[in-house]
């Protein structure tokens, strides 16, 4: 493992953070513009979901504000990715995900399951199993690190805000 890795996995696991999850595209890109415009880094906003073809499915068909599934959901969702700073696709014992941004490095070296890279990211362990569910069945996951704990209050009350199903922080 390089230096460079060695550093941003022990950042990740001590670092505070704040996680959501969202129902659709279009509710991920609400909270992550809802982040940005609280003058959170990019460079700190991660997403992950399931690439598996049943979450794919899952994800077109969430209603949009007009109650009709379209291609914005899916536009949103490349604009996203495109904006973090890195992307990868993971294939896990339970199958194949994409991540971008700096939870990348600590999903790929967490371990191969799903369940194991969610605590490695500091879900608390009250939490994992519920995001695990919910990310199998297409939920996407957005995550932002933090610089104190009071940010990622700030953090979690904007996901709550911008519609993520599920909120959870790291311990303080």
């Amino acid at each position: 493992m390089s230096v460079t890795n060695a550093w941003e996995l022990g950042m990740m696991s001590h670092t505070p953070a704040a996680f959501g999850l969202y129902p659709s595209c279009k509710a991920l890109h609400f909270g992550a513009e809802a982040l940005r415009a609280a003058q959170f880094r990019q460079t700190d906003i991660s997403v992950m979901y399931s690439d598996g073809e049943r979450a794919l499915r899952l994800r077109e068909s969430q209603p949009t504000d007009e109650s009709v599934a379209d291609d914005s959901d899916q536009a949103s969702l490349g604009g996203i990715l495109t904006s973090l700073s890195s992307i990868g696709a993971l294939v896990m014992r339970d199958g194949p995900y994409m991540a971008g941004g700096p939870i990348l490095s600590t999903l790929i070296h967490a371990g191969e399951s799903l369940l194991s890279s969610l605590r490695e990211l500091g879900i608390p362990e009250g939490e994992v199993e519920s995001f695990q569910d919910r990310l199998r069945e297409g939920g996407l996951l957005l995550s932002v690190q933090c610089d104190d704990h009071g940010w990622a209050d700030r953090a979690r009350q904007i996901l709550a805000a911008t519609g993520a199903e599920r909120i959870a922080a790291t311990p303080a």
